[in-house]
């Protein structure tokens, strides 16, 4: 059973997927991946330092992530590009993990903001949104990534509203509430994929 679980930043995806995990989902996080690809020397850092200026990489060789963030965010376009150099490598690399979570009979979990833009729920069996309203969300990025309010907006601008994921997604999780709730609501929504993943297996409807 794979499953991919997206949604905007400072919905509050991470307490979803930590409820997948205690249930015995292994978790491919597609944040880890990204960093992974962007390591000094790796091709995809040569490709965006080609695109957004060679001063997006530091002197030792890493990767100077407000300043791209800067570039990058600054229009649909840049996001675009960006997204593009970043997001086949990245999808190679987790397909190719959660061939071996499969082969060893494990179910597995997309952790991936991008996830349809890097095409990897073509790879899931069902997928699941977290949602929130965009104040609240606003908020949540305020305090977990000390951004100025203007660097917060130039992000969220660039994501999707929620009906780009409602439309493509199987269940969707509203956190408009708190943690309690929102655990509880995934909950439910994990023992609904654990049953019908059951049912397919056993042969039954």
């Amino acid at each position: 059973m794979l499953v991919g679980i997206t949604g905007p930043s400072g919905a509050g995806k991470s307490l979803a997927v930590s409820v997948f995990e205690a249930r015995g989902f292994q978790v491919i996080d597609a944040d880890r991946v990204a960093r992974e690809v962007v390591l000094p020397g790796q091709p995809v850092l040569l490709k965006l330092a080609a695109e957004f200026g060679s001063d997006i990489v530091c002197k030792d060789g890493t990767l100077d992530r407000r300043r791209l963030a800067s570039r990058a965010f600054s229009s649909r376009e840049c996001t675009d590009r960006m997204n593009a150099i970043m997001l086949s490598e990245i999808r190679k690399r987790m397909a190719a993990q959660a061939a071996d979570y499969a082969a060893a009979g494990q179910h597995c979990l997309f952790d991936a903001p991008l996830l349809f833009e890097a095409g990897l729920e073509e790879l899931c069996d069902c997928c699941v949104a977290v949602l929130a309203p965009s104040a609240v969300r606003l908020a949540r990025l305020s305090q977990r990534d000390g951004l100025t309010e203007q660097e917060l907006r130039s992000r969220l601008k660039m994501q999707h509203e929620d009906d780009f994921y409602i439309s493509r997604c199987q269940f969707v999780l509203v956190n408009d509430k708190d943690i309690a709730t929102l655990q509880r609501e995934t909950e439910k929504v994990v023992t609904a994929i654990l049953e019908n993943y059951r049912h397919h297996s056993d042969g039954t409807t």
